[in-house]
């Protein structure tokens, strides 16, 4: 339809052009429209909720819809960033030594602003595990291993001591540690080393005085997933330690 106006548009001009006046047209100025963003700056820090405190901490960031993965640690006065390519759904999981973990969801769009900022409040974690009921499954997420290996890294300790302080405080508590792992590989090898990681647990808590009758530990390897082995962040989710509540 466009070409066709311009060519009788033409030919009008051409049949008239003898008594047709030469008219001027000043051009009108056009307001440019604003061009959106070609990315987005994500930038994350955490800080104590009680103090707002600035808190060195250790960030998961997955990208849902870009099926894009981010990890990164930040330090007061210094937030961690990347940059997204579009808008889209993160999942953050934030992680400080002596607070609880939290996880995110937010919807950050990169067709309004070039930087979004986001601010963590973390709540420092309680001395024990309270209102333990029987057959309760409690994560313990700030308890790790290097990839493949049991050999329990210093910084699970604070976690591991407050499973000890809540062992020490609920003389009637017993309890199963279970060991999880992801589908990659070799499912044997798997499952031993979940009993591994499972055991090293036990071991450390009853080095520090806690009676072996009260502990049972058993390794799952890839048995008991909590998410689809897909993707890297659920991946992840499904390599844990665990304890149950037998008794209490």
């Amino acid at each position: 339809m466009r070409i066709w106006l311009v060519c009788c548009l033409c030919w009008s001009l051409k049949i008239n052009q003898g008594w047709a006046q030469t008219r001027r047209i000043t051009p009108v100025a056009v307001k440019p429209v604003p061009t959106p963003p070609k990315s987005t700056t994500f930038t994350i820090g955490a800080k104590d909720e009680s103090t707002q405190t600035d808190l060195a901490a250790t960030y998961s960031i997955q990208a849902v819809l870009a099926k894009k993965y981010y990890k990164g640690t930040s330090k007061p006065g210094k937030p961690y960033s990347f940059a997204l390519e579009r808008s889209d759904t993160l999942v953050v999981t934030t992680r400080v030594p002596g607070y609880d973990t939290i996880e995110e969801v937010m919807v950050v769009s990169c067709d309004t602003c070039g930087m979004y900022e986001h601010i963590a409040l973390m709540e420092k974690e309680s001395a024990v595990f309270t209102d333990l009921r029987a057959n309760q499954t409690i994560r313990l997420d700030n308890v790790y291993f290097d990839q493949g290996s049991y050999v329990l890294r210093k910084d699970s300790h604070l976690q591991l001591d407050k499973l000890l302080n809540t062992l020490r405080a609920n003389p009637n508590l017993k309890i199963e540690i279970g060991g999880h792992t992801d589908n990659v590989g070799d499912r044997r090898l798997n499952l031993l080393l979940s009993e591994h990681r499972a055991k090293v647990i036990a071991n450390y808590l009853i080095s520090k005085g806690i009676a072996e009758s009260r502990l049972r530990y058993v390794g799952y390897g890839d048995a008991r997933p909590i998410a689809p082995n897909d993707v890297e962040a659920n991946k992840e989710k499904n390599r844990r330690v665990e304890f149950l509540v037998l008794e209490n």
